[in-house]
């Protein structure tokens, strides 16, 4: 049978002429074509994307799979960490202290205050005080309490207007501790250092005219809960003389005079009977610090000698200048040991409350010390490394036993401790 031509139409006559598909007018498309039409071709464009993409990622997939690869590879402690789901991991290390590091980590970050701020204070401190004490010669009566508990005089509150107008004219973002102030700051910005400062430790030596006293600055940057091994630099500086004491953590110790440098020279002696010592008396009960000590000074006060000059920054620096060989300071240790029973002794020596040693006394020239050599520890043989300062109350005072070399330190320790014991044996 014979096919039925097909009509000539505009497709034909173009198939005829031989168009190509680009050069196709685009025509009417049925209904049932665009239904399957527009997906295949969704799906075909989709499909490329996706190996387009598949090969773009893949180097990244590989060096991701790499870097992968060497982290475990690396990680020696892997298989001890691991935890099983859903167990809660236990923490290691607490907290709290955890919180104190990283922030002091990031304030360390901060250069300490340079060695011209401390001197150019400790100078103008002095340069206050110096006249006034050579013209007192103990006119002044004893007026205030401290945050530790031990008295304070006339010329304590002018070297403390001293201080706080040379710390505001200074504009730095600076906090400080002082024995008459406690804890101050005037900054408008957030203080980023902290200095620990007596404006003058040995009130009674300068309002009598004795060269034992001195200005003491500790510095560190605000931390939180800052502790002695915090400190980053340290001045002591005398008053009636012209020493200057100046030292900064891990880079050693100076004595300015008169703007010439010297190096400490610490005394070689290694015998009791020969040494060279002071003992801190004032608020100390006499019966027990002088029923302790008395073998030591019938042994030490002919060959040796024995003073009490009643400053922890002054005597201990007195070491560096070959004056002293050791410094004592033991009546705390009685407290510690025994409160309840030590307290009537303490309260009656002063007047009613517990006078020891405060951290703001010994934050500077422990430094100082250290730094050049001596051996300095607590009447139990312990750092003061943990010791928080500013912390002044009677539960944070402290006791001391320093000297100019570890040989004379050991014995001298030994022979106080076993006295100690004796003593609270009898109490």
């Amino acid at each position: 049978m014979a096919r039925k031509q097909e009509p000539e139409t505009r497709s034909t006559r173009s198939r005829a002429a031989g168009d190509t598909p680009q050069q196709k007018r685009p025509g009417k498309v049925k209904k049932e074509d665009q239904k399957t039409a527009a997906p295949k071709a969704a799906r075909t464009t989709l499909e490329k994307t996706k190996k387009t993409s598949e090969k773009s990622l893949e180097p990244v997939r590989r060096t991701k799979q790499a870097r992968i690869a060497v982290k475990v590879k690396e990680s020696p402690t892997m298989e001890k960490t691991e935890k099983k789901p859903g167990r809660p991991r236990k923490s290691t290390v607490n907290e709290a202290e955890s919180a104190r590091r990283a922030t002091g980590s990031a304030a360390r970050k901060v250069a300490p205050l340079p060695q011209k701020f401390l001197l150019e204070l400790a100078e103008e401190i002095r340069g206050v005080v110096e006249p006034l004490a050579r013209n007192m010669r103990g006119s002044s009566e004893a007026d205030g309490i401290a945050q530790s508990g031990d008295v304070t005089f006339p010329l304590d509150r002018v070297a403390e207007k001293t201080l706080l107008a040379f710390l505001r004219r200074s504009g730095l973002p600076l906090a400080y501790y002082s024995e008459d102030a406690g804890y101050s700051t005037f900054s408008t910005e957030k203080p980023q250092y902290l200095l620990i400062v007596d404006p003058i430790d040995g009130s009674r030596a300068a309002r009598s005219g004795f060269e034992g006293c001195v200005v003491s600055i500790a510095t560190t940057r605000v931390i939180e809960r800052p502790t002695m091994a915090d400190v980053d630099n340290a001045c002591v500086a005398e008053i009636m003389g012209n020493r200057v004491f100046y030292a900064e953590r891990g880079k050693g110790v100076k004595i300015l005079v008169d703007g010439h440098t010297r190096r400490p020279k610490l005394s070689e002696n290694q015998n009791l009977d020969q040494m060279r010592w002071t003992m801190t008396v004032p608020g100390r009960p006499p019966s027990l610090i002088f029923t302790t000590v008395y073998k030591l000074l019938e042994q030490s006060s002919l060959r040796g000698g024995f003073f009490a000059c009643n400053s922890t920054a002054f005597s201990l620096t007195r070491l560096l200048t070959n004056q002293l060989d050791a410094c004592v300071d033991i009546a705390n240790r009685f407290f510690r040991d025994m409160p309840d029973k030590a307290r009537p002794y303490f309260e009656r020596a002063g007047n009613g409350r517990v006078v020891c040693m405060a951290p703001y006394d010994l934050a500077a020239a422990l430094l100082i010390a250290e730094e050049a050599g001596c051996v300095v520890t607590d009447a139990y043989g312990k750092r003061f490394d943990d010791v928080l300062m500013l912390d002044s109350t009677e539960s944070n005072q402290l006791s001391l036993v320093a000297a100019a070399n570890p040989q004379l330190h050991k014995k001298l320790l030994e022979f106080l401790d076993r006295r100690i014991q004796q003593i609270e044996e009898k109490l």
